[in-house]
This record gives structure tokens, sequence and C-alpha cells, in this order.
């Protein structure tokens, strides 16, 4: 036993001292310089391609039998220029000993040096690696046919180093170009299916689009040649970037993630702990592809968007701040969502975000139908206060100019009917609680459905200081001209806290009860205002209306000395009263009331008129008397009471109305001659458009003095 295990140590030694004196023979007799030419002239022959060696070329014995190059190209595709497709300043390329001699194949580190790969594509989309693709399909397919011993021959590289090396992309056909210097690359063992270590670093600069910056990432991979799997885990990755490509002209991102899996056999990946931040804000992401390489097919992730300021987001994108009646406003945003996409559909379900004060939940879809896509969405928003959204108001804002200073607001497209026959959407939101311009409403509900340009709102639903408000309508935008339609009712509305909560002043007060019926044609506002038609009616109790006392102006009336002049009412006149109802009709924007009854202690009175929504201007009037009776609300009408009427004309402008009396229309009543003064625009005789015209014709009475300064009064519901 002895003998042969002596036997056997005395081979061994024999045969590793006859390679050492094989390998010295080998060296000393063998120049692989002497080989470059013909190793040149085969790359030539099976690409075409140069292949020029600037150096040396040197073997390596001990630890390693390696190569070592000095500089090696190789020459570019015809037509891109005298640049070398790929270059390197120096190599090494070494294996492992004792593996060699038991047959198997293991690299040793891999280093290149000043490695430079110039790629791109011509004007015509030809890349230029393309004539290198597919010269060895054959043998390939043979190779793919075989039963290939994976063992003695894997894939095992104790390494790679990447030292300053470089990449410019030129695409042509793109009008594109970007370049990767200063790039440093290392990894650990490189064995199929085990994780190594990676690290990167380079610096980028593009043209169209125009971008500069850095890259650094470090993690953990994994490459499987034969299953076709990568595997990349416990990545981060750090950009910063400059230019006018970049949002905002700089970005500072930090990208990390704690598993991508690649899986090309099966074309799909999945990425789990990813998080993105930048300009201020987090992006969390779990989620699955299908579809690598054909086109994603099929897509589910979970988002999570940590609360944000969104205004610091838009200022480090370069984007003014939001103009907002809150100056907090938007400054806390974030939330989570199930994201799910397949082709031609896109649902974001399970939503719950945070919007400052606000939590809307739900869910959106988006689904591929005509020009534009199908929008669903069933929302929750909680308590939302729109005010702090809506821009400010400011002074000049309440009464816009109309004298083409600026455009006329007339003018403004409010139903862009090419747009409204492109909407396809169905939707279903609530809200507990909604303020609008200061006015409070509750429980507040909609559904509105658009489909080949007819749109419906049906209900719109709300409850409003102790009463209800609900408002269906529509719009049919599939002739040339949009037709718009409402229906709206209020019922049991108390004004007073409305008029406190939009004016800030508690002017107002009574129960208001509305309804009407209203339709009209057109895309501006001045089209929908002129072709307006329906019907109305209201009623108010138990309230006060500012802007007019009608009883001090009754009693002023009466005990004027004299039965010339006039009799105005104050800004500071209010008047209290039990009742006031009216139905009205309005037509081709013109609105006209007939029934106008007035109760108020110690008064009755009535009214008839109209105004122009186009041209805002009024001509009304309210026939006042003084009764013995204190009875308001529920109280004898006008015509059943003595007395003498005050004819009160209302004119002006719905922003600037003006009560006054004429005394010799007074004087006139007081003959028994009964005064009627309401001008043609009663009978729709002159274009409203142009104005109201001779229903403001002065010439029908006595017209106040001063009349070319009318007072500033308030308005009540477009009425006075």
């Amino acid at each position: 036993m002895k003998r042969t295990a002596k036997i056997i140590l005395i081979g061994l030694v024999l045969c590793l001292c006859l390679l050492v004196v094989s390998v010295l023979v080998f060296t000393s007799l063998v120049d692989p310089n002497d080989y470059k030419d013909r190793i040149a002239k085969a790359v030539r022959d099976e690409t075409g391609r140069t292949l020029a060696f600037g150096g040396d070329i040197s073997l390596t014995l001990f630890p390693r039998l390696g190569v070592t190059l000095g500089p090696v190209s190789l020459s570019n595709a015809e037509g891109f220029g005298p640049e070398p497709m790929v270059s390197v300043r120096s190599a090494l390329v070494s294996v492992r000993v004792l593996p060699l001699l038991l047959g198997q194949v293991r690299f040793d580190r891999l280093r290149l040096d000043g490695l430079v790969l110039n790629m791109g594509r011509d004007a015509s989309g030809k890349g230029n690696w393309e004539d290198l693709v597919g010269r060895s399909d054959a043998a390939e397919g043979k190779e793919a046919g075989e039963d290939k011993d994976e063992s003695r021959f894997p894939l095992e590289v104790a390494g790679v180093l990447v030292e300053d090396g470089s990449l410019v992309w030129d695409d042509r056909a793109a009008n594109s170009r970007f370049v990767l210097k200063g790039v440093n690359a290392s990894t650990g063992l490189i064995r199929p299916g085990a994780l190594f270590p990676v690290e990167l670093a380079m610096d980028f600069d593009c043209i169209n689009p125009d971008a500069k910056g850095s890259l650094a990432l470090k993690g953990q991979s994994s490459i499987d040649l034969r299953n076709r799997e990568y595997i990349h885990k416990d990545m981060t990755v750090r950009v910063t970037a400059q230019g006018k490509a970049i949002p905002g002209g700089n970005a500072e991102a930090a990208l990390s993630f704690k598993l991508l899996a690649l899986d090309l056999i099966k074309d799909q990946a999945r990425i789990s702990g990813l998080e993105c931040s930048a300009y201020g804000a987090t992006l969390l992401v779990d989620g699955a592809v299908k579809g690598l390489t054909q086109g994603v097919s099929a897509a589910s992730a979970s988002v999570t968007l940590r609360p944000a300021n969104l205004r610091t987001v838009l200022a480090a994108l370069g984007e003014g701040a939001p103009d907002t009646g809150d100056a907090e406003a938007l400054t806390r945003v974030g939330g989570t969502a199930d994201i799910s996409f397949e082709t031609g559909r896109l649902e974001a379900s399970n939503l719950d975000f945070e919007v400052d004060d606000t939590r809307v939940t739900g869910r959106v879809a988006l689904e591929k139908g005509g020009e534009w896509p199908h929008v669903s969405a069933r929302l929750d928003l909680g308590a939302l206060d729109l005010d702090r959204y809506l821009p400010a108001r400011r002074a000049e804002a309440a009464s816009p100019k109309r004298d083409g200073g600026g455009g006329d607001p007339l003018d403004d497209t409010v139903l862009p009917a090419d747009l409204l026959r492109k909407l396809h959407f169905d939707l279903d939101a609530k809200l507990a609680r909604l303020q609008i311009r200061g006015a409070q409403l509750a429980d507040v509900k909609v559904a509105a459905r658009g489909a080949d340009g007819l749109l419906s709102v049906d209900p719109l639903s709300a409850g409003a200081y102790g009463g209800t408000l609900e408002v269906t309508g529509s719009v049919d935008a599939r002739r040339s001209a949009p037709v718009a339609s409402s229906r709206t009712e209020v019922r049991q509305l108390n004004v007073a806290g409305l008029s406190h909560d939009v004016t800030g002043k508690s002017d107002y007060a009574g129960i208001a009860n509305y309804s009407s019926e209203l339709n009209a044609k057109g895309e501006r506002l001045r089209d929908l205002q002129s072709t307006l038609n329906g019907t109305f009616s209201f009623s108010l109790s138990d309230g006060v209306f500012p802007g007019v006392d009608l009883a001090r102006i009754t009693r002023s009336a009466h005990s004027a000395d004299k039965k010339q002049g006039r009799v105005e009412g104050a800004a500071t006149d209010s008047t209290k009263f039990g009742s006031i109802t009216g139905t009205g009709t309005v037509s081709d924007g013109v609105v006209r009331n007939n029934d106008l009854e007035v109760k108020a202690p110690g008064l009755r009175a009535d009214g008839h008129g109209a105004f122009s929504l186009v041209t805002r201007e009024i001509d009304y009037m309210v026939k006042a008397k003084l009764v013995p009776l204190a009875d308001g609300q529920g109280g004898k009408s006008s015509g059943d009471l003595l007395g003498v009427m005050v004819p009160i004309h209302v004119t002006g402008t719905l922003e600037h109305p003006r009560y006054w009396v004429s005394l010799s229309e007074y004087a006139k009543a007081l003959g028994g001659v009964v005064v009627d003064t309401v001008g043609t625009v009663l009978g729709g005789v002159k274009s409203v458009v142009k104005g109201v015209g001779s229903a403001l014709d002065k010439t029908c009475c006595d017209e106040p003095e001063g009349s070319d300064k009318p007072a500033a009064k308030k308005k009540f519901l477009g009425i006075f």
C-alpha cells in the first residue's frame, strides 16, 4: 500500500515537472505577437472589421495563466465615422491553473482599462452592431441541439474591473446623443445563479435631450444565462442631473429596492421595496410586470406616496405655486393605491389619499374607448373646503369688466362642443361636507355620466342651511351647438346663514324656496345667456331684504311737500317682510316676473318687470302702499287693502340696482291714474344682445335727477 502511494506521488511530481518544463519551453519558443496578423485577418474575414493591436501581447504563467493586451481596437461599421466601435487601452484575461488541469475553465478577474464603446444608429435607423449579429447562427443552432455539459464550461469569473471607461450613443435617426464617461465598475465572483457584489460610478452628458450629471450604483446581482434569469438585490442608485431637459433645471434623486427579478423566458419582472425620492417627494412601489420584450401586456403595483409638500415639489420642478385661497393648501399630500394594468385598461383601486385635511377614498379606472379613454370613478371625498384651493377672491374680480378691457367674459367658451363629444365618463362621488365660496353644503352626492356628446348630472343633491338642494341637468353636444337643460329645486333654505357665510354679513334673512326648469343653447357664455328659456318660482318668508326700505320710501313719498323730484333708497336701508313670492319666465335671456307679492308689517306691495342677463340692465316696478296692519306672512294682499300705491322703480344693473320714486308719478297715482311704465322689454320687441332697448328709455317717465351716476345698491337672487 505504501509502495503504491509512493508510485502515485512520484508520478504526480513527474507530471507537474513535465508541465512546468513544457510551459517554459512554450513561452521561450512561442511569441504570441507573431500571431497578431493572423488574428486580425481572421477577424476581418469573419466580420469585415479591422482589429488593430497598438501594443504587445504578453503571457503570464503564475499565479494565473493569462494574456495581457496593450491598446486594441475594432473598427466601426461603414458610414459611422473613423472612430473605432470598441477600443481599450489595456486588458488582462487569465484562467486558474488547477481547474484547467482538471478540464474545467475558471476565469480570473477580467480587467479592462480605458474601455470605449461607440454605439449608434444612422439616419435610416440601422445600428452599427447589426453587421456583427447572426454570423454564428448556424453554430449556435448546433450547440442548442446538443446536450452540453454546463459543469465543464460554466460562466465563472472571479470578477470584472472596468476603469475609466466610456460609452457614446449617437442616434442620428432620433437626432440625439449621449455620452457616459468616467465609467468605473467592479464586481465580485460571478457564478450562475449566485449573487455577486457590484458597484458602478459614472458621469453622463447628453445632447437632445440636454442633460448632464452623474450616477452611482451599489448592490448585489446574479446572472443565470441558461434560465435567462437576472436578479438584483439591495440596490441603491443616486443621480444628480442638470440641463434644460431636467424638470426644474436641477435634480437630485435617490432610488433603492430590495429585489428586482427579471425572467426573460416568462417575459416578466417583479420588484419589491422600491423607494424613489426626488424633488421633495418619496414614492414606494411593490409590483410586477408582464411583457418585457414584446410590450407590456399586464402590470400591478401597490403604490404609496409619503406625505409631501406639493408646493415644495412644484417649486423644485420650476413651476410657480398655485393661486389658492389658503397659502397653506397642498402642503400635505400623500396616500396609497393599488394600480393594475392590462391591455386597454388602467385602474387605481383602494385609493386612500389625504390632501391636507381631506381624505379621498375609492377607485378610478381608465379604459380604452373612442378618441379619449372611458373614465369611471367612485369617490368619497369626506370633508372638502374647496375655498382653500380656489383662487383667492379679489375686489376687482367681483364686477368683471365688460367694456372690452381685458376681454369680455361673455365671450368665454364654457361648453366646447368638440371637447364634450370626446368625453366618456361615469362618476359617482359623495362628500360629507363641502365648502365653496363660503357656502356650506352637507351630504353632497353627485352622479354624472357622459358618452358620445351627451352628458348628464342626475342628480346633484345636498343639504344646505336647514334645507335641501337638488339639481338635475344635461348637455347635448351631439349637434353643432350644445343644448343645456337643468331642473333646480331649493327647499327651506335659511338665507341668513347663507348670507353670513358667503358675504361675511347678515344682511339677508328668511327661509327660501326656489324651483326652475331652464334650457339654453351655445358654446359661449354670451350665447347661453341670450338663448336661456324656461320658468321659475320663488318664495321667501320671515326675513330681511337689504338695500331698500319699501316702507320708508312709501312714507317719504306720502309726506313729500312737493310732487316733483325724487325719493331714493339708501344703501343702509332694509325691508323686513313676512313673505315674498313670485313666478316668472325666461325668454331669450330676459327674465320676466309679473306677480311679485310682498307682505310685510304695515306694508303691502306687488311688482312686475324684467331684467336682461346679457346687458345686466333692470326695468322693474314695485307698487307699495302702507296699510294699518301689522300682519306679515299670511296677511291680506295689496289688492285687498285700501291706500294709494307708490310706484317704486328699480333700474340700473344687476350689480348696481337703483330704487327710486318719481314724485310726479306719485301725484298721478293720488289722482287715480294707474301708473305702469315698464318698457317694451316685456314684449320682447328689441334685441336683448344689443340692450334692453326702450325698456330703459326714460322718456316714459320722470327719471330722477343725477341718473348718470347711479348709486351702488345690493342685489338679491338676481331680482332687485
